[in-house]
């Protein structure tokens, strides 16, 4: 057998191998997104006040940074998820407008489902002149 031959003996026998990793790949990129209930508890929302002091701009969800001051003057920063970049171009929201050039904000969001500490969603955020943002339904009727 020749060369030629060999290579293509070779990759026939790898074709399968190759197909079979690059499936096993696929599902595991697809099991890693989770669903929005999944995650967090959409059946409860928690309203948080603060200034947000960063933004992760980046796919597969946007994170927001909101630091939050409780009674006793001790900052907690929260980790808001958030909707993926395109969803958010497409909403017309930009990174900019998230950072709220340090003026307080309120969020409302739905905390994570294991009880993880400063993690939730970010089902909405409203600005102090008013305005908000929309992430999710409304939380309105979650406690």
């Amino acid at each position: 057998m020749d060369g030629v031959g060999r290579l293509r003996g070779s990759l026939g026998v790898l074709g399968p191998g190759l197909a079979v990793a690059l499936l096993w790949a696929s599902a595991q990129v697809a099991s890693a997104h989770h669903s929005l209930g999944g995650e967090f508890d959409t059946r409860k929302t928690v309203v948080l006040n603060g200034v947000v002091s960063r933004v992760d701009w980046a796919n597969p969800h946007i994170y927001l940074y909101l630091d939050v001051t409780d009674s006793h003057g001790k900052v907690a920063t929260w980790q808001l998820e958030c909707v993926p970049v395109a969803m958010a171009h497409k909403a017309g929201v930009s990174k900019k407008m998230l950072l709220a050039d340090g003026a307080h904000v309120t969020v409302d969001a739905y905390p994570a489902r294991d009880g993880t500490p400063n993690l939730g969603f970010m089902a909405k955020i409203t600005y102090v002149d008013g305005h908000n943002f929309q992430f999710a339904a409304d939380a309105a009727g979650a406690k």
